[in-house]
């Protein structure tokens, strides 16, 4: 699911700040299949949607590529269906390196967010354009909660990756398996939590009080019901494995 798609050739490429970028056909459709609710306010909204899309998860992904190149690692950005990638930015050696690296991408997507919060006071007022109000709303909103969703120890979210990290460096031998256990759990409560909010109109008891977790929908529950899928099968592969096969992963 997380993984570079194959080239079409209905891909979009160029090259930018020195780094290859590559967009996938899926990428503008499932842009479009999360922001259609702005159709209401016509088409136009949709497409400052679709646009605040792409500047944000790409503002994310050279996040990860600069952080990548101070570190000695080179790569390229592929945004398609799932988000975007930044391949080939955490293939460094050390293991706080590419924790740094992984942390980059949310950290960029919040900076963002910190400009435009700090922006917002000048640049609306009762005289501002609808359509330009729409763009800001949407970065702020987008580079927000993404983020911080990145920021979860879900794997193979950032937050993931870095959890899974800290833990194989903090027992080597059960990291990876408390690491995905970590990931398992919170997928599946978010996902059972997004039900809820759908279907009772509330989120569960534990999570009430947590910020936008009562704005989850379907879409939400399937995203991380899959990724809670993943976390477990990848669970059971690891506890099949013997110690040694462990050794020299990463």
């Amino acid at each position: 699911m997380f993984f570079e798609p194959e080239r079409t050739q209905y891909d979009l490429n160029f090259r930018l700040l020195g780094t290859d970028v590559r967009i996938h056909p899926w990428f503008w459709l499932m842009s479009a299949f999360l922001g259609w609710s702005q159709i209401q306010n016509g088409f136009t909204f949709l497409l400052v949607w679709i646009v605040c899309v792409f500047v944000s998860i790409l503002v994310h992904e050279f996040g990860h590529i600069f952080m990548g190149r101070v570190l000695g690692s080179h790569g390229h950005i592929v945004l398609y269906g799932m988000g975007g990638l930044a391949v080939g930015s955490s293939e460094i050696r050390s293991r706080f390196g590419r924790i740094a690296v992984s942390f980059a991408g949310p950290a960029a997507g919040l900076l963002l967010w910190v400009a435009v919060y700090l922006a917002l006071p000048f640049a609306l007022n009762e005289n501002s354009p609808p359509l330009f109000e729409g763009l800001l709303l949407d970065l702020y909103y987008i580079n927000l909660i993404w983020s911080l969703l990145n920021l979860l120890p879900i794997w193979p979210l950032d937050g993931g990756r870095m959890s899974r990290e800290f833990f194989e460096w903090l027992l080597p031998q059960k990291g990876t398996s408390l690491a995905l256990g970590v990931s398992f759990v919170i997928a599946a409560l978010l996902a059972i939590n997004a039900l809820s909010v759908h279907f009772a109109k509330h989120a569960l008891p534990v999570l009430d009080q947590i910020p936008y977790v009562n704005r989850m929908d379907l879409y939400t529950a399937l995203l991380f019901g899959l990724l809670a899928f993943g976390s477990f099968q990848m669970l059971q592969f690891e506890s099949r494995r013997r110690p040694w096969d462990r050794e020299d992963e990463f």
